[in-house]
């Protein structure tokens, strides 16, 4: 069996510009004072809620037929779009990482006690902390990779193009997901909503 890697925590760095984008702002002169420092006030507790950690590991991969792919032996998956990525590749890391779930209760919090520019703040950094897990399982993912001199394609997830959202379950059954706190519901979608998951080739 593959062995699994658990990152925790996972290092990620949460920008203010980052925020500002996920708020709609491209530039800070854009943004009012009063929300300005409501950016700052939200980021400095967010920063304190998150438990960024992941779970990933490098398997086999392979192409064997137009529309087929077959990732550890056991993600089986009909994706055309999915395969096109994988084309040509022989390894892949599959991966899933969360920012916790105390930073979205607390954006949620904020919300119920009417508290909605807070929340809504709150909310989109907890959302950039999710984006930035994405970057930071790219950068481990190229460094694994390149361990078998291999080159990395642009991650790809369940949901994306005609990828089913079902595949999340094989996912996360490979990695174990359980072990970080992350739950799939019934409709395949994780818990933390603040999670991600994904598959970065290595051809």
């Amino acid at each position: 069996m593959t062995p699994t890697r658990i990152v925790d925590p996972l290092p990620v760095q949460v920008s203010r510009p980052m925020v500002l984008l996920r708020l709609g702002y491209r530039r800070p002169a854009q943004v009012p004072e009063k929300v300005a420092r409501l950016i700052d006030e939200i980021m400095e507790k967010g920063r304190g809620l998150l438990a960024p950690r992941s779970v990933y590991g490098l398997f086999d991969a392979i192409t064997p037929e137009p529309g087929l792919s077959l990732i550890g032996g056991t993600l089986r998956s009909a994706s055309q779009s999915l395969h096109d990525r994988l084309a040509g590749c022989r390894r892949a890391v599959l991966f899933a990482a969360t920012v916790g779930p105390e930073v979205e209760t607390w954006a949620r919090d904020l919300m119920e006690n009417g508290e909605m520019t807070r929340g809504l703040l709150a909310d989109a950094f907890a959302s950039s902390a999710a984006i930035a897990l994405g970057l930071e399982m790219e950068t481990i993912a190229a460094r694994d990779l390149a361990g078998e001199k291999l080159v990395p394609t642009k991650r790809y997830a369940p949901g994306y193009g005609d990828w089913s959202l079902a595949d999340q379950a094989p996912l996360c059954a490979l990695l174990d997901t359980g072990r970080i706190g992350i739950t799939l519901t019934e409709d395949f979608l994780m818990l933390p909503a603040k999670s991600i998951s994904g598959v970065i080739g290595g051809r």
